[in-house]
């Protein structure tokens, strides 16, 4: 498929999108300035070539005008950002970088905005696929990271404390990075968090309106899972980079003997879901 074939599809799905359910919020608005960002594109190979297919580049160019959307400054722009804002009731969401905006706008938007609607158009179910593989890739880095701390920390002896332990919370400090795990209605939250250095005037922004105190990513599972296999991010408060840091810490300094495990990891009245 070439760029004005994929336009053509663009146009019809906006004259036909009132017929559809579900009609998901954002994707109309979202459709509408894909085919002003691509009818205004240059991309030499889909004029010069026949054989060229851009189905191979959606995921990349699906990026950049969603990117473009979000931060670009000409009227037009900023036209069809006050739509997309209207229609999905949230600003424009960076739909790559983890712990930039909303992490649920982050996602919606990747799996109906980009995803179905991509997946409607083309007319194949490959392309949703490869839209969250590409635009997910740092969540499931950091899903593989909090894999590895699974391996090699809850595995290796925190689980067993954990499990012993009457009290609900627990906490424990690893270098500059405290874990903390609360156990409630037969689920199990890990929470790795560390302050941040005001000195630094490095505050992580929650909207317009909330200032958090401490850079944080929290992951969930199931009570009683040993293996931990359930368990999935739950909230992100930190750039990626700084995420990794704070799991990558704690396996860094899970002491390998059970005496010491023992004395660095302990119940605390002062974990709570709160």
């Amino acid at each position: 498929m070439h760029k004005k074939e994929l336009i053509g599809r663009l146009e019809q799905f906006v004259v036909t999108f009132e017929q559809r359910r579900p009609a998901w919020k954002g994707q109309r608005s979202f459709a509408n300035f894909l085919i002003y960002y691509l009818g205004k594109l240059n991309i030499p190979n889909d004029e010069k070539y026949d054989f060229w297919d851009i189905d191979h580049y959606l995921p990349e160019l699906m990026v950049d005008a969603f990117e473009q959307l979000r931060t670009g400054t000409d009227e037009e722009t900023a036209r069809f950002r006050s739509e997309y804002e209207k229609d999905a009731e949230h600003e424009v969401p960076n739909i790559t970088d983890l712990g930039v905006t909303d992490t649920l706008h982050q996602c919606f938007a990747v799996q109906t905005t980009l995803g179905f609607l991509l997946k409607d158009v083309m007319e194949n179910d490959w392309i949703e696929h490869h839209i969250e593989t590409y635009c997910n890739a740092q969540l499931h880095v950091l899903q593989q990271t909090f894999d590895k701390f699974t391996r090699l920390v809850y595995r290796r002896g925190l689980g067993e404390i954990i499990e012993k332990c009457p009290k609900s919370g627990m906490s424990g400090k690893f270098g500059d990075v405290e874990l903390r795990t609360f156990i409630t209605a037969g689920r199990i939250m890990f929470t790795f968090a560390k302050p941040i250095d005001k000195s630094k005037k490095s505050y992580y922004k929650d909207g317009d309106k909330t200032y958090c105190n401490e850079w944080s990513v929290s992951f969930i599972g199931e009570d009683g899972d040993p293996l931990l296999l359930s368990a999935g991010m739950q909230s992100i408060g930190a750039d990626f980079r700084t995420a990794l840091n704070l799991i990558e810490e704690v396996i860094k300094n899970w002491p390998s003997a059970p005496k010491q495990q023992k004395r660095i990891y302990k119940a605390s009245p002062n974990v709570s879901l709160v």
